[in-house]
């Protein structure tokens, strides 16, 4: 969003000036480059490490220079925890090119409600339910509405080079794939009945009509942006995290199957909490019951990159999350 602030302001904290050669450079009006914001989606089952993959993601690029920002997408959010630090509502600077975003859904469910707030009073009018905007986070399937619309924010703000989506363990990715057929469809049966019923809900209110089908095309517009963001291979890379264990690899092969169904790839693929070698009996089997799934996994998904991470003994947070980075990027086992 823009602040509308004069060029003799102060640029505000978290504003970062445009970088040589980042920003759009022109001759004769002309675009000679425009870089692509890049989107890196980390998904899977919940408990495999999803948060701590997307903060060392975060960590390794930031330390490239790239604007980062890790970006939770999971209600119940853990990039705190695991950064070891209170984050907030709002994006935090983490450290040099490093910034973290953990939104407030009780806030942006009401700013959500206000933007769209004749679409909504209208279809609890059908059913006449009143819905308080601060009660309104709460219903069923709409945290994913929310979370769209905040991303669609901040990928058309371009302010980061990269955003690192920490997903929610359903895989926010899904929604945000269906999403446009369903806007699409209400859009056209509102341009459907158009002549009918605008006309009626305009003499209810002034413009209460046209206000509608308004908003529905904004919201279908924002939609479309980031479906065609995740189909393209340039601007976003999904990477599954998922744990040795038959439950997470099975669903992990559910997540990749249904993505990749809406012509989405699956770029990369981490293995987390993998044993090293020991020579207990206990660790024995354990070793032997995850070798297979994961020999199971590089057969299956051969073109992809696969990464392992070790079971590090301990919770991983603050500082511990550099070897994660070390492990995943500096030994090459998956691009940033």
């Amino acid at each position: 969003m823009k602040s509308g602030r004069s060029n003799s302001e102060k640029t505000p904290p978290l504003a970062r000036p445009p970088k040589p050669g980042i920003r759009p450079q022109t001759v004769n009006s002309l675009p000679l480059s425009i870089p692509l914001m890049k989107l890196i989606y980390m998904a899977g089952k919940g408990g495999v490490g999803k948060s701590v993959c997307s903060a060392a993601t975060g960590i390794w690029t930031a330390r490239q220079g790239l604007e980062t920002l890790a970006f939770s997408m999971d209600p119940a959010h853990s990039l705190s925890d695991i950064f070891d630090l209170d984050i907030g509502g709002q994006p935090k600077r983490i450290s040099e090119h490093l910034y973290a975003f953990e939104p407030d859904l009780t806030v942006e469910s009401q700013g959500f409600f206000r933007r769209y707030k004749n679409i909504f009073t209208a279809l609890f009018g059908l059913f006449e339910v009143e819905v308080k905007p601060e009660d309104f986070g709460s219903m069923p399937g709409v945290n994913e509405l929310i979370f769209m619309d905040k991303l669609n924010d901040i990928y058309v703000e371009k302010k980061y080079d990269i955003v690192v989506i920490d997903s929610a363990p359903t895989a926010m990715v899904l929604p945000l794939l269906q999403l446009p057929s369903i806007t699409t469809g209400f859009v056209t049966r509102v341009l459907g009945m158009r002549n009918k019923w605008l006309g009626v809900l305009n003499l209810l209110e002034a413009g209460f009509g046209d206000s509608i089908l308004k908003e529905v095309r904004s919201m279908r517009i924002k939609a479309e942006t980031m479906r065609n963001a995740l189909l393209d291979p340039q601007t976003a890379r999904i990477t599954v995290v998922t744990i040795p264990e038959k439950a997470a690899v099975m669903e992990s092969q559910r997540l990749i199957e249904t993505v990749e169904s809406h012509g989405v790839c699956v770029s990369s693929i981490v293995i987390n909490h993998v044993i090293k070698e020991c020579s207990c009996d206990f660790c024995s089997r354990k070793i032997a019951s995850q070798d297979a799934y994961i020999q199971d996994l590089k057969q299956r998904y051969g073109g992809k990159s696969i990464a392992i991470l070790p079971d590090y003994g301990a919770e991983v947070k603050g500082d511990a999350l550099s070897q994660v980075a070390e492990d995943l990027y500096g030994a090459g086992q998956l691009v940033a």
